[in-house]
């Protein structure tokens, strides 16, 4: 058994009331069974302290002096202080591992980390009772010194005295001092025994405490370890519980996941059966739309799903949605169709679900492209069966054609229009009238099309500006597709009538009545319409007509053998002219436009050229070629009287103002021209002729200078001499009177009077002035003077008064 010696915790002088320290496991302490070791091996044993016990015990006689007592007690008294230290500092080191073994009791989130976690716990309680045994081993079995040593053995040499045994015994070698010896070390042995079970009776009750904490311990140790246990069961049930736990709610993640994409992805990608109801067999309304409207979404999502890895279940997706739209375009445009051949039956709904279809399809192209055009070939073709039914007269096949207008259901057909009424063909023998006939039937057709398909295409609740303005371009190119049926029949029949037409004035009629009904087609039809296009050229086509009639009667004019013998020697202008503006000017009179026709400036100008200039230039090769009129005077006669005739036919007609001005400047051109004439004539007859050219060569006659000096040179002409000019004086007496009547005579077939005065006037006055003139210079170089002053010779020639204001203006002027 091990004993623990508690006074070398506490000394013998320690107060009984002091705490014990708290009781630890056993100390693994070795005990031999030499004497020798016994303080060695039992760290709970004092040897020198129970001897010395021993010593008191059994041999209260002995006694030693005061100071061996007192030198006892100090040892006694250092060896309890260092054991008190000791214990001191290995409760202190206790107290520190059981607060680190409580810190240490942490939750660890794993198996391992618990693990780890008591491990660490049992190598720190190991390591705190390998260190406690050494040191408590260190306190408790310290060397014993020398003098306890001697004070021993002088206890031993004291018992020998007492015991029978002699020392000497103890010390032979034989087998008496083995006796001897185990004797004694038997007494010794018996006598330490009872001193150790006196100490130990002392120590009994806290043994049997110490006992009871044991087992107290024990059991706590037991329940501890069941504990640990539990938890380590527990923990790892709640570990694995945990990551269950852990990996079901990833999963049901996963699946929440995967359920809300599978609910996103059929609510984005996919059409309910009854939504495919909707889009394959139920009514065409809003709600049609709606779901159409969502499966096109449905088509331009999927370009999500054509971006993954694997692009099939987009294309899955959108075969389906494609199969959907697809049939929900196929009814959209079967019930288009269906309601535009029968607009009987359009009602107010069925006519507002054609909106929201003609809406819908307007951003698909071919779609609503297919619609109009069936739409418009129908129309076309009842118009054109209608139209030739009109022109040809086969009214037996006539058909009708439907046009409700506005927000009401009406029932009208061109053939009812014109069933009661007279057929176009009637007229076919007075071509004004049946145009008339076949432009008004044409403008009911347009203005019956027009509130039509008004009424069909604009939409009653328009959702924006730009969409009115698309809907009504609409309407005006399906407008323009229907009529652009009738513009090549109209064109053909009215070129035709217009082509066999050689009569300006019916010409000028077929012109009225078609620019008329152009321009009511105007505020019909759109400026780009094929059909008011076709009408516009038709006024082209009158017009052309026109001018082509007029450029063919003046080339046969001007290519005419009688229109060329047509000019005699009375000088006339000829019958053709007469006649081809007889024709012509009264039509140009009627017109109130700015121009002829109203054509453009240079059109105007053109045909102005060919009905006025053309004649002119005509009757002036008919003149070059005609070899009866050689002389000039005649030549220029004869022009004058067509340009007179000319200018009295186109000056009342406010359009050609500036072909009279044109002319009025060609007939003074040739008044001029004959006036020079008449004065040749004049000095010719008086033998001046070349005096008159003496003096123009030296210095030209004017009337704002004149000077005799610079006519000096004229000395020089062998023409000029005295006698020569009492010839010509004697010359000029001889002819002068009768000089009026001769150049009346010779103007006679001049028919403008007021030209014939100009001529007369002109060329006396030109004849008078020279004659003055000259007399001055015969005055001046030959002393000589006609006997006729200016003004007699004025009066003569029957100017005098002209003469004399032109004097007068002359005497007005400053004089140079």
């Amino acid at each position: 058994m091990d004993f623990i010696d508690f006074d070398s915790f506490g000394g013998n002088g320690a107060s009984k009331d002091q705490n014990l320290p708290q009781p630890q496991p056993a100390l693994s302490l070795p005990i031999t069974s030499n004497i020798e070791n016994l303080g060695k091996r039992i760290s709970s044993f004092s040897l020198t302290r129970n001897l010395l016990k021993f010593d008191d015990s059994s041999n209260g006689e002995n006694s030693h002096d005061n100071g061996n007592l007192m030198n006892e007690t100090t040892v006694i008294n250092k060896e309890n202080e260092i054991a008190e230290k000791y214990a001191k500092l290995s409760m202190n080191l206790l107290k520190k591992d059981e607060n680190t073994s409580h810190n240490n009791g942490i939750t660890y989130n794993s198996d391992d980390e618990r693990s780890a976690g008591v491990h660490n716990i049992k190598n720190s309680e190991n390591q705190t009772r390998t260190t406690l045994s050494t040191r408590l081993s260190r306190v408790l079995n310290d060397s014993l010194s020398d003098s306890l040593i001697r004070e021993i053995f002088t206890n031993l040499e004291d018992k020998f005295n007492d015991n029978d045994l002699a020392f000497e015994e103890l010390i032979e070698p034989g087998f008496q001092g083995s006796v001897a010896r185990k004797k004694l070390r038997g007494k010794i042995e018996n006598e330490l025994i009872k001193n150790q079970s006196l100490v130990l009776k002392e120590y009994q009750p806290i043994i049997r405490q110490l006992r009871i904490i044991e087992d107290r311990l024990n059991k706590v140790n037991t329940l501890n370890k069941i504990t640990n246990e539990k938890i380590n069961k527990n923990y790892k049930f709640s570990n694995e519980f945990n990551h269950q736990v852990n990996e079901l709610n990833e999963s049901k993640k996963l699946l929440s996941l995967k359920k809300n994409l599978l609910i996103a992805f059929k609510d984005q990608f996919t059409l309910n059966e009854y939504e495919e109801y909707v889009l394959t067999t139920g009514e065409i309304n809003d709600e049609f739309f709606q779901t159409l409207r969502k499966a096109e979404s449905i088509n331009e999502k999927c370009s999500i799903l054509l971006s993954i890895d694997n692009p099939q279940l987009g294309l899955k997706v959108m075969s389906k949605s494609n199969q959907i739209i697809n049939k929900s375009l196929e009814r959209i445009i079967s019930f288009s169709n269906r309601t535009l051949n029968n607009l009987y039956s359009l009602s107010r709904s069925r006519l507002s679900t054609l909106h929201k279809c003609l809406r819908y399809l307007k951003n698909k192209l071919n779609y609503f492209s297919s619609i109009v055009n069936t739409f418009t070939e129908q129309r076309s073709k009842v118009l054109i069966d209608e139209f030739l039914n009109q022109v040809q007269g086969n009214l037996d096949n006539g058909s009708s054609i439907s046009a409700p207008s506005g927000k009401s259901q009406r029932s009208s057909s061109i053939s009812s229009d014109h069933s009661n009424s007279r057929p176009i063909f009637i007229s076919a023998h007075d071509p004004i009238r049946f145009i008339g006939d076949l432009m008004a039937y044409v403008h009911s057709i347009v203005v019956n099309e027009s509130e039509t398909i008004s009424s069909i295409f604009t939409l009653e609740v328009p959702e924006s500006d730009e969409e009115v303005k698309e809907f009504k371009n609409i309407v005006d190119d399906i407008i323009d597709k229907i009529l652009k049926a009738l513009s090549r029949p109209i064109k053909t029949r009215i070129d035709q009538i217009i082509a066999s037409q050689t009569r300006l004035s019916l010409l000028y009629s077929i012109y009225n009545l078609v620019e008329l009904y152009a321009l009511m087609f105007t505020k019909q039809l759109p400026n780009n319409s094929e059909l008011l296009l076709t009408v516009k050229q038709l006024v082209y086509s009158s017009q052309d007509r026109f001018k082509t009639i007029i450029s063919n009667r003046l080339a046969t004019i001007k290519s005419s053998n009688s229109a060329k013998l047509d000019l005699n020697l009375d000088l006339q202008p000829p019958e053709w002219i007469v006649e081809f503006y007889s024709d012509i000017l009264p039509i140009i009179d009627q017109m109130t436009t700015d121009t002829i026709f109203n054509l453009s400036k240079s059109d105007h100008q053109e045909f102005s050229t060919l009905i006025v200039n053309k004649p002119i230039e005509i009757f002036y090769e008919h003149i070059k070629e005609n070899n009866l009129i050689e002389d000039k005077r005649d030549n220029i006669i004869i022009k004058l009287n067509f340009l007179d005739l000319t200018l009295s036919k186109i000056m009342p007609i406010t359009l050609l103002n500036d072909k009279a001005i044109e002319v009025n400047e060609i007939i003074n051109e040739l008044v001029i021209e004959l006036t020079q004439v008449q004065l040749d004539v004049l000095l010719n007859n008086c033998n001046l002729y070349d005096y008159y050219n003496i003096v123009q060569m030296i210095c030209p006659i004017t009337d704002d200078f004149f000077d005799v000096s610079i006519y000096e040179p004229i000395k020089e002409n062998k023409l000029y001499n005295k006698e020569d000019i009492v010839k010509l004086n004697d010359i000029i007496q001889e002819f002068i009177p009768n000089a009026l009547i001769d150049v009346q005579q010779s103007l006679m077939k001049l028919n403008s009077p007021m030209i014939v005065t100009d001529v007369i006037t002109n060329s006396s006055l030109t004849f008078v002035k020279f004659y003055e003139k000259f007399n001055l210079i015969n005055l001046e170089y030959l002393q000589q003077t006609f006997t006729w002053n200016s003004l007699e010779l004025a009066t003569l020639l029957g100017v005098e008064e002209e003469f004399f204001q032109q004097d007068r203006l002359d005497s007005l002027s400053p004089s140079v």
